[in-house]
């Protein structure tokens, strides 16, 4: 049996449209696996490392009970429980070397 838990109260902050626009961001505490959707819908496992900067773009439309994040360079679709279990939210820009790095474009 799985012990599922609506999105809204794991991630309140993704319910409103004004706080997903002002990109939520995420490091993930441990490895996860995420889907990552091709052109013609074709999904592909990517394993997201423990350290990742996720930053989120709304809820997916290719997975059930999915969000949609941005990994590097590529959109992945992630389960809302791993994002909210697996990960902390971000709330100061990081710092590398001394400089603020943007974490999502």
């Amino acid at each position: 049996m799985t012990a599922r838990v609506p999105l809204k109260s794991v991630l309140p902050g993704l319910a409103s449209d004004e706080q997903v626009r002002a990109r939520l961001t995420y490091r993930t505490k441990t490895s996860f696996v995420g889907v990552h959707f091709n052109e013609a819908g074709k999904g592909q496992i990517v394993f997201l490392p423990s350290g990742a900067i996720l930053c989120v773009i709304g809820r997916s439309p290719l997975l059930s009970e999915g969000i949609e994040v941005n990994f590097g360079c590529q959109i992945c679709n992630v389960f809302e429980v791993d994002l909210a279990t697996r990960s902390t939210l971000i709330l100061e820009p990081t710092l590398v070397k001394g400089r603020a790095l943007a974490v999502c474009a």
